[in-house]
Formats: structure tokens, C-alpha cells, sequence
């Protein structure tokens, strides 16, 4: 054998094993992002059991919350039940004070419930006769599916809630959309789905712009701010929810959906929410196209605007309302 055979066989023989070292490192790259990523989304999306605060350790406000909601919980109402558009059940319950009144379809929290959340929107709606349906959206309480999408799908959800009321009690009826957290964020993003005619607001009360940026903003502090393993982290939550679920959390975005609606908007937000900050409702404010209202609430955290002022939150909220019934 000649030396320029040996060589070529050496050659070939070491370009064979960087081969099957690439195909190998692939193969393991390819399982740790699968795995990373299917844990990331369970981690963000999988369904799991919400307990209500302690009373025992509640303080004198989360006292009175809480045995409010209890009581809510008991008021007469009417179960109703509707299925999403992927066949999911989803459940709501409904407060009749006056026929052909105006409705409020309250939207919870990011693994929370629709009483506890619902108190505020309970005690104004109570006080003017207006009607009520408090609803759990997927994933909680007493609707199926095992998966929150964050929004994606919850957006439809809340279309399917207003087509809902729409038909039942006809489209004369008045029709707002409210919601906290992330049910304010997926109140907002249904407004460009062609929502009924009756619609005439929107409601948002610490809303957020999109899936992926809270799922950034909410991991600093556990991720030590290090700004690419926050990246990575929520590209491994959107990774597995494209595998394990079906959906794109980028799909999702309060901004763009404002930007191509034309019903009227409230927007209320804490200036010291550090969850949902509020740099995002000053965005989702200026990206608004429709009639828009913004009530900036001095010393409130997340979902805490009400609890600040709850005498100012009542008369926006109540003066929204009015504002715009036919």
C-alpha cells in the first residue's frame, strides 16, 4: 500500500468518526431540548389543583375577600356549560339581577378562580343591577382540558362566551368583557376575533401584552436576570407547547389585537406591578385604534388595584360602563 493510500484511508477513517461524533452530539441535543422543553411547559401550562388563601393567616382585607367570595359561591345562581371550539367544556356561572341589563362576562387569573377574583366586579355589578357571569376558563375549576395556552386558545374561549350570551339573550343586550391578569390579556386579545355587535367594552385590569413576554418578565428573579437563560427558558416553554400542545405562543399578542379593533377599552393598571409591568399597559394603550381609558393606580402591585383605592375603582369601572351602553 502506497502512502498516498494510507493517507486517504486515515483520512477518511478519522472523517468517519467526526461523523458519527456530530450525528451523536445531534441525537443528544435533539433529546435534551425535547426533554428541557417538555418539562419547561409543564412547568407553565399543566393543569394544577388552586386553593384558596388561608383565612387563618389572611390579613383584615384578604379576610373579608375571601369569606365574600365563599358567599358568592352560594348566591343562586345558573350553571352554564358550553363547549370550545377543540371540544373542551367550559363552565360558567350566571347572575341574573335584572332582565335586558347590561352583562359582565368576568375572565380570572393564571391559576386562579373566578369568585375570589370576581369580588370587586360582583360588589359593582350587584350595586347597579346589572348582571353577571363569572366563568372558569380552561384548565381551571370546573372546566376540562389539562392545558392553559396562556391565552391562545383562552381568547376564542372568551369570543365563544360572548357568542354565547349573545344568542341566549339577544343582541339589544349590552355585552363587556372583563378580566385580571391574564384574563384581562385574553379579554383583550379577542377583541379583533369578530366579536357580536353587542359587545360594547373591554375591561382590562393588569393584563399583559403576550404569553412570552410575561413568561420572560415573571423569570428573572428564578433565573438570576441572567438574560439568556431567561431566553432559553421561554423558548423551551414555546418549544414544548408547539410539541406537546399544539399551539404557538407567539400567536398571542394584547398589542396587535387592540391595534384592529374598534370596541372601546379601560385599561388599569398598578404602577408598581413588577408581574405584568407598567411599561406593558402603556404599550397596549398607545397600540390601541378604538376609544381607550387608562387609570394608572399609584402604590398597586399585581391585581392589587382595587384593593388600593377601591372606592375610585368602582366609579372608572361603573362610569366606563355607563359611558357606553347604547
Amino acid at each position: 500500500i502506497s502512502y498516498m493510500e494510507v493517507f486517504f484511508m486515515t483520512k477518511a477513517h478519522i472523517n468517519g468518526k467526526n461523523r458519527l461524533i456530530f450525528l451523536l452530539t445531534l441525537v443528544i441535543g435533539i433529546m435534551v431540548l425535547i426533554v428541557a422543553s417538555k418539562y419547561a411547559f409543564q412547568r407553565a401550562c399543566s393543569r394544577r389543583e388552586i386553593h384558596w388563601p388561608d383565612l387563618e393567616i389572611a390579613d383584615e382585607w384578604q379576610y373579608k375577600i375571601i369569606t365574600e367570595a365563599y358567599k358568592i359561591k352560594n348566591e343562586p345562581n345558573k350553571e352554564i356549560t358550553i363547549t370550545a371550539s377543540d371540544g373542551v367544556k367550559l363552565v360558567g356561572h350566571y347572575f341574573e339581577r335584572k332582565k335586558n341589563a347590561p352583562i359582565i362576562i368576568f375572565f380570572h387569573g393564571l391559576w386562579s378562580d373566578s369568585y375570589v377574583c370576581g369580588v370587586p366586579i360582583y360588589r359593582i355589578t350587584e350595586e347597579h343591577e346589572w348582571n353577571l357571569l363569572l366563568v372558569s376558563m380552561r384548565a381551571h375549576g370546573e372546566s376540562g382540558g389539562n392545558i392553559s395556552t396562556l391565552g391562545v386558545l383562552e381568547r376564542y374561549d372568551c369570543c365563544d362566551w360572548a357568542n354565547w350570551v349573545a344568542s341566549e339573550f339577544g343582541e339589544q343586550v349590552p355585552i363587556y368583557l372583563m378580566g385580571i391578569s391574564m384574563g384581562g390579556a385574553i379579554a383583550l386579545m379577542s377583541s379583533d376575533l369578530g366579536l357580536p355587535k353587542s359587545v360594547c367594552g373591554i375591561i382590562d385590569d393588569a393584563g399583559f401584552t403576550s404569553p412570552l413576554e410575561m413568561i420572560r418578565v415573571n423569570s428573572e428573579d428564578k433565573l438570576y436576570h441572567n438574560g439568556i437563560l431567561i431566553s432559553l427558558f421561554a423558548q423551551f416553554v414555546n418549544t414544548g407547547a408547539r410539541i406537546f400542545g399544539g399551539f404557538n405562543l407567539e400567536d398571542a399578542n394584547s398589542c396587535n389585537a387592540v391595534s384592529k379593533t374598534n370596541v372601546p377599552i379601560l385599561i388599569i393598571h398598578g404602577d408598581e406591578d413588577t408581574q405584568a409591568p407598567l411599561s406593558m399597559a402603556n404599550r397596549i394603550y398607545e397600540s390601541c385604534q378604538s376609544q381607550k381609558m387608562m387609570y394608572i393606580v399609584p402604590g398597586a402591585g399585581h391585581t392589587s388595584c382595587y384593593r388600593t383605592n377601591p372606592e375610585k375603582y368602582e366609579m372608572i369601572v361603573s362610569d366606563f360602563i355607563k359611558r357606553h351602553i347604547p
